[in-house]
């Protein structure tokens, strides 16, 4: 009878090393941790959006038209960094004064087409208008940055369209 416990737990022991141990990490990789403590990188669930876009610095001004009208323009400025013609893209940017604390977060889009290793325009852009009889709105907070060329503007894609119709949801 004691032979049985010692033999399963021989067993056993040979077996542990038989199975690597797979962990799945919150970002959606599949990592292989292998028993002299290397890792090997299994597959990635979420596409990177470094793979199709290099932003580089946005397209971020103060205007006043001919009527005394404010505004502050936005847009960001990408390099397609990808093999096939981007079509369209969706973005996120997130506007942060110099302590790195963010003051807007802002949603949009670009339908500009660009192609492999050319870079966007702002050609088109986001105008977000002055309304003075309401302080707080999101034109009164980019103003100091805007003004100040203070702060930064970081901008994450997260979803592109490519050429044929190929869209890479990059937010799953």
């Amino acid at each position: 009878m004691k032979t049985f416990p010692v033999l399963a737990s021989a067993l056993l022991a040979c077996a542990l090393p038989v199975f690597a141990e797979v962990v799945e990490l919150k970002d959606g990789r599949t990592i292989d941790l292998k028993d002299d403590g290397t890792y090997e990188i299994i597959a990635s669930e979420v596409p990177s959006g470094d793979a199709y876009v290099a932003f580089q610095e946005s397209f971020f001004t103060h205007h006043t038209s001919e009527y005394k009208q404010k505004s502050v323009r936005f847009m960001p400025v990408y390099r397609n960094v990808g093999e096939k013609k981007i079509v369209g893209m969706k973005f996120t940017a997130s506007f942060q004064n110099s302590f790195g604390e963010e003051i807007v977060q802002f949603k949009g889009d670009s339908d500009e087409q660009v192609q492999p290793g050319s870079t966007s325009t702002h050609k088109l852009f986001y105008v977000l208008e002055d309304n003075p009889f309401i302080a707080g709105e999101t034109y009164d907070k980019l103003l100091p940055l805007v003004t100040n060329k203070s702060g930064r503007i970081e901008v994450k894609p997260i979803m592109i369209a490519l050429e044929g119709g190929e869209i890479i949801n990059l937010t799953q």
